[in-house]
């Protein structure tokens, strides 16, 4: 899809591009290539954006504090959330269960290489979320990926697979969460137990392991359906039920490094098979390294719901037998052999959620599960809830 020059300014360094971030995505206007360091500074410290692991006095303060907005998820629609509210001058906190940004978006590291083992790669076809992505091409944080890619049918017969647009994050998918957090308070390793309303009907965040993590006057929800619904129904039980009704699938995938490339014509194949989904040659992906011989495999949905328990082992093992078995290769030895299961992996239907906010609790919910199973869906999910609560609000506090 072809769009329009955007009249903005040359970027210069990946500081410049966070300033179009903000400005030519969220407020639509035009920025100036630099910025003071003072400005900066100044800029980060009204906001209460430092990025860290551990908010230390950041997050102590904010429990005596109101803060505008808690974000549950650093996934891509909670970060997307997050860079709209702050951008509109909300105080804005995200939490992250984990120690990665960015969801699905993922990379795995091992021993100097990585695997692209959640999702492989994106498409732009809304002009919003490519004002957001032109701007990390110019600067090499995303690329264009042209695969040889293909179908492969259950009789080993190959068919081309559809053409498109597909981008990756360089060095890695993770590049795309990371980029998306800059400046952003985000507090990972955080899991949220519960929200319990207090005085003046504001929210507070309670993590699994009792503390209390500041008092907001409004929530986003980004985590997946299963753990929305959990976490909603003892505030808001109508929205749980919402959240209830959609079925997420899961995922196996396996990661396998090969010391010699593998004999085989395509650097991507989606497999009409019971057990195999995809597989992608993560070396083919500009930025990473050509050697070792770096692939990535994703089993189908079903297959890993019957496998969901499985031990790690196993899983590899059957998946690298059926992949070598449909693209015509002999068995051989890999140097990596890795699984990881993504238990909510994708919405098992592209439907919208038909409610995505509950009025009088200030509570939405944002994800690729609630409009769709892509990324871009998941950006613009996030964008649209952030306008939603926005809306609520009203001004900002401070």
């Amino acid at each position: 899809m072809a769009y329009p020059s955007q009249s903005l300014p040359p970027v210069r360094s990946s500081h410049d591009v966070r300033i179009l971030f903000v400005s030519a995505v969220f407020l639509g206007i035009q920025a100036p290539p630099r910025v003071s360091h003072r400005c900066r500074v100044r800029r980060r410290r009204e906001r209460c954006m430092r990025m860290s692991p551990d908010l230390g006095p950041v997050t102590r303060k904010a429990e005596s504090a109101v803060c505008d907005v808690a974000i549950i998820g650093a996934g891509v629609a909670g970060l997307s959330a997050a860079q709209r509210l702050v951008d509109e001058g909300f105080s804005v906190r995200v939490f992250e269960k984990s120690r990665g940004l960015g969801g699905r978006s993922a990379t795995r590291r091992f021993r100097g290489f990585g695997f692209d083992h959640g999702a492989q790669y994106f498409t732009v076809q809304s002009s919003r979320f490519h004002s957001v992505i032109q701007p990390l091409i110019e600067i090499g944080d995303v690329r264009r990926w042209d695969p040889r890619i293909v179908t492969i049918r259950a009789d080993r017969s190959r068919a081309p697979a559809p053409e498109s647009d597909r981008y990756v994050g360089v060095p890695g998918m993770s590049t795309l969460g990371n980029s998306l957090a800059v400046d952003l308070t985000v507090q990972r390793d955080t899991r949220i137990a519960s929200l319990q309303l207090e005085r003046a009907d504001d929210w507070t965040l309670v993590a699994e392991d009792g503390r209390k993590l500041g008092r907001y006057s409004g929530v986003v929800v980004s985590c997946p359906a299963p753990q929305a619904a959990w976490l909603l129904g003892p505030v808001v039980p109508e929205l749980a039920a919402d959240c209830s009704s959609v079925s997420m699938q899961p995922c196996w995938a396996v990661m396998a490094a090969f010391d010699d490339p593998l004999p085989v014509e395509f650097d991507a194949a989606f497999f009409d098979d019971d057990r195999l989904a995809w597989a992608a040659r993560d070396s083919s992906k500009p930025g990473r390294p050509p050697m070792p011989d770096c692939w990535t495999l994703h089993a189908a949905p079903e297959w890993s719901a019957r496998h969901l328990d499985d031990d790690d082992s196993g899983v590899a093992a059957a998946l690298l037998d059926r992949f070598f078995d449909l693209s015509g290769l002999s068995m051989r030895d890999a140097s990596t052999a890795l699984a990881h299961r993504w238990r909510y992996a994708r919405p098992d239907q592209d439907n919208p959620l038909p409610r995505r906010i509950d009025d009088s609790t200030r509570i939405v919910v944002a994800g690729d599960w609630t409009n769709g199973p892509r990324i871009e869906a998941a950006f613009l999910s996030g964008i649209e809830a952030a306008g939603d609560l926005i809306g609520l609000l009203g001004a900002p506090s401070r």
